[in-house]
C-alpha cells in the first residue's frame, strides 16, 4: 500500500511541498545548456557547469564500457572497464601493473590527454568542467596561450568511449601546436568486490592496413582472452616506448586558429572485434559528423531526463538516475548479457557483484523512472539467471553463490519491484510469463516462517549475521511483498491466492504488532517498534540499509501513529548511540555505519519530521564528485571514502528525489527539455 493509501492526507501535505519547490524552480530556471555547435561540430560550451574539488572524479559510460575514473584535474583517466560473464565480474584495464590500492591522484592513468603550446613539458591543467545532459562531460584548459576543450562521449550503442579534443591559439603570433594522447597497457585487473591482477601477456601492434591509424593492445593467456583498442583518424604520428602508446597531432595554428582531434577507445574478445568497434565509430564521426553524433547521443538520454524546476536539483538528481543506469547494469562483453551490480567503478569498496536488495529495491526504481525497457531488462535478470539463489546475501554476475547466508530483505525485493513495474505499466503479458517464477519467490519467503507467525534472517540488512533473526523491518518488507503479491495474482485472474495472500499479510501485521512492540528502550517513553526479537530478548537498534524509517513509506503504519512517533524520537534522541542528534548533518546511523548515510538521506526526504533536514543535508553535501556516496560526515556533509560512486544507493536517492518532487512528463517547460 502506497503512502497516499494509507494517508491521503500526508500525500496531499507532499504534493503542496512538492508544486511549491517546482514554482519557485521554474521561476529562476535557466536554460540547461546552449545547443550551438562549434566550428569543431561539436558545442563547444553547452552543458551546465560543476564543481569538483581537484581530487575528485568524473564517471560516464554506457552499457559497454565504464569510465569510473576521469581526473578533475588534468583530464586523464586512470582506469577503464568491461562487464566479463567468464570471469564473474568485471576486466578493469589500467596504467599501473599492480592493484590500484591508493587515490587518483597517485596512479598512473591508461589515458592521458596532453597540449604542448611551446617549450615546456607537455601536459593539461583542467580549469572547470560542464555537463551536457549530465552525463557528458566536457573540459576547459590552458596551456600557455593555447586553450582547450575535452569531451568524453560514450554513444549508447557503441562498444567504445570517444574523447574529442579542441585547441585554440589564443595567442597574437601563429604557433606550432602538439596535442594528443597517450596510453599506457599497464595492467589487466579481475574485480569482483577488489582488484586482483590477471597474469597474462600484454601486447601491443597495429592494426591491418584497412583499418588505418588504430593501435590494438591485446591481453594474451593461451589466446587472446580480451582486447582494447586506440584508434586516432585525425592524427597520423605516433610512437611506442614499451607499454606506452603516444599519439601526436601537430598543427599550425594563425591567432584564433583552431583545430580538433578524436580518439576512440574500444573493446572487444580479441584483437578485430576490438580494432572494429574503433573503426566503426570513426567512420560514422567521418561520414556523420562530430556534432551529429554527439547530438545523437544527447536525443538517446533526453528522454530519460526529468525535471523538478530546480535546475541544482536536477543535476544531482539526473547524474545520479543516470550513473545508476550505467554504473548498476550493462552488458557483458563476451556474451552480451543485461547483468545487474552493485558499481562498476572501483571507488566503491564491493563492486562488481550482485545483490538482489540493491539491484531490485534501489536502483530499479531509479530504471522505473527513467526507461521503463531497461527496468523490464533488469527484472528479467533477477528472475531469470539469478532466481535460482534469491535470497542469498550475494552472487556472482552469473548467479553464482559469492557469500551464503540466507536476507528476507534479498528475498522480498524481485517481488516489490516487478509489483512496482506492473503498477506502472500496466504489462500483465510480463507478469504472466514470469509466474514461475512468482511462486518460486513465494515459496522461499513461506519456507522462512518462523515463531509466533513471524519469518526469520540469517544476516540483517546490513549482511550481517545477528543474534535476533525476527526483525521488524524485514517482517514489514514481507508484508508489503504479500500484499504486492496478491495485487499480482488478482491481476492474472486468480482472485483465491489473492484472498489467501492478503490473509497472510493481515496475520502477519498483526504478529509484528504482537511481537516486536516492546518496552525496555532506555529513554523510550514507552513502547517503540523493536529492531528485532530472538524470541526471549529484544534488540533496540537501527540499520539504515533496512531502517525503521521506512516503515511509512512501506504502508505498513502512518508516519502520525503515537508507535511510530516515540519509535523516530527515540532513534534521533541521545539515547540512540548512533543518533548523530545534535550534529549540523546528522541523520541515525548504525554500528557497522556510523555517520550519515546515503539510505537514511532519502529515508527522511518522505518523512514530514526529518525532510528539511534531510534536503539541506543533500544539497550541502558535494558527494564524491556529485555522485552518491555511503555516507556523509554528520559534522560537514563530506562523503567519506571508502563507499563512493556507489551506484544502487544513488538510484535510490535519486529516484526518491523524483517520486517526491519531479514535474509530470508532459508538464516539463520547453526551458528545461533536452534540446
Amino acid at each position: 500500500m502506497t503512502v497516499s493509501e494509507r494517508n491521503p492526507a500526508a500525500a496531499l501535505r507532499i504534493r503542496q511541498m512538492a508544486a511549491a519547490l517546482v514554482l519557485l524552480g521554474l521561476a529562476l530556471a535557466p536554460a540547461r545548456g546552449s545547443c550551438t555547435n562549434g566550428p569543431s561540430g561539436v558545442p563547444a560550451a553547452a552543458g551546465v557547469p560543476i564543481s569538483l574539488s581537484p581530487d575528485a572524479v568524473i564517471a560516464t559510460g554506457n552499457d559497454w564500457i565504464a569510465l569510473p575514473e576521469i581526473r578533475a584535474n588534468d583530464g586523464a583517466l586512470v582506469s577503464f572497464n568491461v562487464l566479463s560473464m567468464h570471469d564473474r565480474g568485471l576486466l578493469q584495464v589500467q596504467g599501473s601493473s599492480s592493484v590500484n590500492t591508493q587515490r587518483e591522484q597517485a596512479l598512473t592513468p591508461v589515458i592521458s590527454p596532453w597540449v604542448s603550446g611551446g617549450p615546456g613539458p607537455a601536459g593539461l591543467h583542467v580549469t572547470g568542467w560542464r555537463l551536457i545532459d549530465d552525463w557528458i562531460p566536457v573540459a576547459k584548459a590552458r596551456t600557455g596561450s593555447v586553450r582547450v576543450t575535452l569531451t568524453y562521449a560514450t554513444p549508447p550503442r557503441a562498444r567504445a568511449a570517444w574523447i574529442h579534443m579542441v585547441v585554440v591559439n589564443e595567442g597574437t603570433a601563429q604557433r606550432t601546436v602538439r596535442f594528443g594522447i597517450t596510453a599506457r597497457w599497464g595492467g589487466l585487473a579481475r574485480v569482483v568486490y577488489a582488484p586482483s591482477m590477471i597474469i597474462g601477456q600484454r601486447l601491443q601492434s597495429r592494426a591491418p592496413p584497412w583499418i588505418p591509424r588504430t593501435h590494438v593492445f591485446s591481453f594474451v593467456e593461451s589466446d587472446t582472452v580480451f582486447a582494447w583498442a586506440l584508434g586516432h583518424p585525425d592524427c597520423g604520428r605516433s610512437r611506442r616506448a614499451g607499454d606506452t602508446y603516444t599519439v601526436e597531432c601537430r598543427r599550425v595554428l594563425a591567432p584564433g586558429g583552431r583545430a580538433a582531434a578524436n580518439f576512440i577507445v574500444s573493446v572487444g574478445l580479441e584483437e578485430s572485434s576490438a580494432e572494429y568497434g574503433s573503426k566503426v565509430l570513426a567512420a560514422q564521426l567521418v561520414h556523420r559528423g562530430a556534432g551529429t553524433v554527439l547530438e545523437q547521443e544527447r536525443a538517446w538520454l533526453a528522454p530519460r531526463l526529468r525535471t523538478t524546476g530546480d535546475p541544482a536539483l536536477d543535476e544531482f538528481m539526473n547524474r545520479n538516475l543516470l550513473f545508476s543506469s550505467f554504473f548498476a547494469w550493462g552488458r557483458t562483453y563476451d556474451t552480451e548479457q543485461f547483468v545487474g551490480v552493485t558499481s562498476r567503478s572501483p571507488r566503491y569498496y564491493v563492486s562488481a557483484a550482485y545483490w538482489d536488495r540493491d539491484s531490485m529495491l534501489w536502483s530499479f526504481p531509479a530504471l522505473l523512472a527513467t526507461d521503463r525497457a531497461r527496468a523490464r531488462r533488469a527484472l528479467e535478470v533477477a528472475l531469470g539467471m539469478q532466481l535460482r539463489d534469491t535470497g542469498t546475501h550475494s552472487r556472482f554476475i552469473d548467479g553464482v553463490t559469492l557469500e551464503p547466508g540466507y536476507e528476507l530483505d534479498e528475498n522480498a525485493a524481485p517481488l516489490i519491484a516487478l509489483t512496482s513495474y506492473w503498477r506502472k505499466t500496466g504489462d500483465t503479458a510480463f507478469v504472466r510469463r514470469h509466474l514461475g517464477a512468482l511462486h518460486t519467490l513465494l515459496a522461499k519467503l513461506a519456507a522462512h516462517r518462523g515463531r509466533a507467525g513471524l519469518y526469520w534472517t540469517e544476516q540483517d540488512s546490513q549482511d550481517e549475521n545477528r543474534r535476533s533473526r525476527y526483525e521488524t523491518y524485514d517482517n514489514a518488507l514481507v508484508w508489503r511483498a504479500l500484499r504486492d503479491a496478491a495485487v499480482l495474482y488478482r491481476a492474472l485472474g486468480d482472485p483465491a491466492t489473492g484472498r489467501a495472500l492478503d490473509g497472510k499479510a493481515r496475520r502477519l501485521r498483526t504478529a509484528v504488532m504482537r511481537r516486536l512492540v516492546a518496552t525496555g528502550a532506555p529513554g523510550a517513553r514507552g513502547p517503540i517498534f523493536a529492531f528485532g526479537w530472538d524470541g526471549r530478548h529484544y534488540t533496540f537498534d537501527d540499520v539504515p540499509p533496512g531502517s525503521l524509517m521506512k516503515l511509512p513509506a512501506l504502508g505498513f503504519i502512518d508516519e502520525d501513529d503515537p508507535l511510530f512517533i516515540r519509535t523516530y524520537r527515540w532513534l534521533h534522541s541521545r539515547h540512540f548511540k548512533y543518533s548523530n542528534a545534535g550534529k549540523p548533518y546528522g541523520l541515525p546511523g548504525s554500528y557497522r555505519l556510523p555517520a550519515t548515510t546515503s539510505w537514511s538521506i532519502a529515508d527522511h526526504l518522505r518523512l514530514r519530521a526529518g525532510q528539511a533536514l534531510a534536503m539541506k543535508i543533500l544539497r550541502a553535501s558535494p558527494w564524491d564528485g556529485g555522485i552518491v556516496s555511503e555516507q556523509v560526515d554528520p559534522m560537514n556533509a563530506r562523503s567519506l571514502a571508502g563507499g563512493g560512486a556507489f551506484a544502487t544507493a544513488a538510484g535510490y536517492v535519486a529516484a526518491t528525489v523524483c517520486e517526491l518532487y519531479c514535474l509530470p512528463r508532459h508538464a516539463v517547460p520547453p526551458s528545461v527539455k533536452a534540446h
